[in-house]
């Protein structure tokens, strides 16, 4: 083998053909960067990050004057749709007072406490800049009272209990009894009280004093006519149109304020005067 013999060995490179030197492989030189621009990176990264500060001071300045400026003061408390809880209950229960910044309010630990109370049923609650708070509440509608283990309390129209019955807040309202086996008509006993407001009677479900729900039939009092209702739920339509019709007869013949019971089981109606 000569000297001339191509060498291929370290990592050379093939012999120029215009001389006696080799050259060898740069590693990575492509991409080494120059210390003019190391300089140039470093500097525009601290005028980067100097910006970014001094932004985050300037916002952090600019919120600490917005929670704290008199501009921003609360001077209104505006409650509507309140029917049972007043005002200033209302306004108690939000834990907040004229005067604070309404910025540093947190709207939803002031709907949390407002829709913890037994009465509400939905909230709303708005910042009105500069300085009002709306609240708009809907609350639950009492249908009856209705006696628990722990007392007297109100309830919805479907029997869901609201709160104790209390002097200040007294609501006169039919007292609901669930007897044996009535729990499972709970959920129906909102239709059922509307087919007897809707039956054409003199008499409508809000004045009665009792309601008693069964597993089979519907009793109503009312206290001032002295008249029991027992209506079995058996062919509930057709028990109401057959209540509608031996009512009309008894008013023509002149017998209905003096009737004390009327009983519909079976397709049969009782009447007693």
């Amino acid at each position: 083998m000569t000297m001339a013999a191509t060498m291929r060995t370290g990592g050379l490179l093939p012999r120029s053909k215009g001389g006696n030197s080799y050259h060898g492989r740069a590693a990575g030189g492509g991409g080494r960067l120059r210390p003019g621009k190391a300089l140039v990176w470093m500097f525009a990264l601290v005028v980067g990050l100097g910006f970014v500060a001094l932004l985050s001071l300037g916002l952090l300045v600019s919120f600490r004057w917005l929670t704290t400026s008199a501009y921003f003061s609360l001077s209104e408390i505006e409650v509507t749709g309140n029917r049972h809880l007043s005002t200033e209950e209302l306004v108690t229960l939000t834990g907040t007072e004229l005067g604070v910044n309404t910025l540093d309010m947190r709207i939803e630990d002031i709907e949390g406490r407002l829709v913890a109370n037994p009465w509400t049923e939905q909230v709303a609650v708005r910042r009105v800049l500069p300085g009002k708070l709306s609240i708009a509440v809907t609350e639950r509608i009492p249908a009856y009272w209705m006696r628990t283990g722990k007392g007297l309390f109100y309830a919805e129209a479907d029997g869901s209990v609201i709160d104790a019955v209390a002097s200040d807040r007294f609501v006169s309202l039919p007292q609901l009894e669930v007897g044996q086996g009535g729990d499972a008509s709970l959920d129906r006993l909102v239709n059922l009280m509307a087919d007897f407001n809707e039956a054409g009677l003199p008499i409508k479900a809000g004045q009665a004093a009792w309601v008693r729900l069964h597993a089979d039939r519907l009793e109503l009092y009312f206290e001032e006519r002295d008249l029991w209702l027992s209506v079995s739920e058996k062919e509930w339509k057709r028990n109401m149109e057959r209540l509608t019709l031996v009512w009309g007869d008894l008013e023509r013949r002149g017998e209905a304020a003096g009737t004390r019971e009327i009983r519909i089981f079976g397709g049969k109606v009782w009447v007693r005067t």
